[in-house]
């Protein structure tokens, strides 16, 4: 009896430890919808209680058709209240309708009631940015084009901004503008976390006359916290220096030097270390994938599936 109970306990713990192997060896994926319980979360974006555009998530049991639907309910003032996380609010005019949507080949267009444009004027951008950058979440939706009771909006109802043919990500989010002059502008999107109770990120994008790297601007920006900003922080230790990088058209290979080793733990680079830099990367450069390395040593992989 006593040498069955062993056998079973042995092979009990050797399963074990061949899962744990497997996990380790498996790179994690940063996945803009999981499945928990039965229950999809999906990444949105809403306005957080300092009135920043922040990522945070919404559970839901919709399919891909629906999802677009509720996404833009809980996205209006009023239009599911049931659905918001705490310390963050809808945007979208309350009253707005989606009057109706279609979704082909990448391009989503939508179309609003009036009401869409009676939004606020400091709240024009933010509530853009906050319906863009929720919606290009969903795995099959690139680009949006926005509608008014049927006519096609090409520029912001109060400030008059002009707006692209279609719309994506490269509007920017939580923008911050530093520029002498509209010619040779450049976009590089940072995410920060939030320092509140609730941990989320918090995305902000520099927009500058300056030429310098990408990649090197979210790293050099994450280790120093260069927003300087009580609500924003980041986990990335100002010590820790980007050797070099090689990029292709749908990953990153990042080398540090060995200062990262001290926010690895049990063989994975620390969470919020991973996410800033590997959603900083996707937003800016639309790389799915991030290899980390530490003197040319692998030490952990992050895959985003979009």
């Amino acid at each position: 009896m006593l040498k069955r109970f062993t056998f079973k306990k042995i092979a009990i713990t050797t399963l074990l430890l061949l899962l744990a192997l497997i996990l380790y060896n498996y790179p994690e994926v940063i996945n803009e919808e999981v499945v928990v319980d039965d229950c999809k979360r999906i990444n949105i974006y809403l306005i957080d209680e300092n009135d920043f555009v922040g990522m945070t998530e919404i559970k839901t049991n919709s399919n891909s058709d629906e999802l677009i639907e509720e996404i833009i309910n809980s996205l209006i003032i009023g239009g599911n209240p049931t659905n918001l996380p705490e310390g963050f609010k809808a945007i979208i005019p309350k009253g707005t309708k989606l009057l109706d949507y279609e979704l082909k080949d990448g391009l989503l267009k939508i179309n609003f009631s009036k009401e869409f444009l009676l939004v606020d004027l400091e709240n024009e951008e933010k509530m853009l940015e906050a319906l863009v950058y929720s919606l290009t979440t969903i795995k099959d939706v690139k680009k949006i084009m926005i509608f008014v009771e049927g006519k096609h909006l090409r520029e912001l109802p109060k400030t008059k901004i002009k707006l692209d043919l279609y719309l994506d990500r490269s509007i920017g989010i939580n923008k911050i503008i530093n520029i002498n002059n509209i010619a040779n502008t450049s976009m590089t999107t940072v995410y920060y976390l939030s320092n509140t109770k609730n941990s989320y990120y918090i995305p902000i994008s520099y927009i500058s006359n300056d030429n310098d790297d990408k990649i090197e601007i979210i790293i050099n920006s994450l280790r120093t916290n260069r927003l300087n900003s009580s609500n924003l922080s980041s986990h990335l230790n100002y010590q820790v220096e980007l050797i070099d990088y090689e990029k292709t058209n749908n990953e990153v290979v990042l080398n540090f030097n060995e200062i990262l080793l001290a926010s690895v733990f049990e063989g994975k680079l620390k969470e919020e270390i991973k996410y800033a830099i590997s959603y900083s990367i996707y937003d800016t450069l639309g790389a799915l994938n991030v290899i980390f390395q530490v003197n040319n040593e692998k030490i952990d992989e992050f895959r985003l599936e979009n």
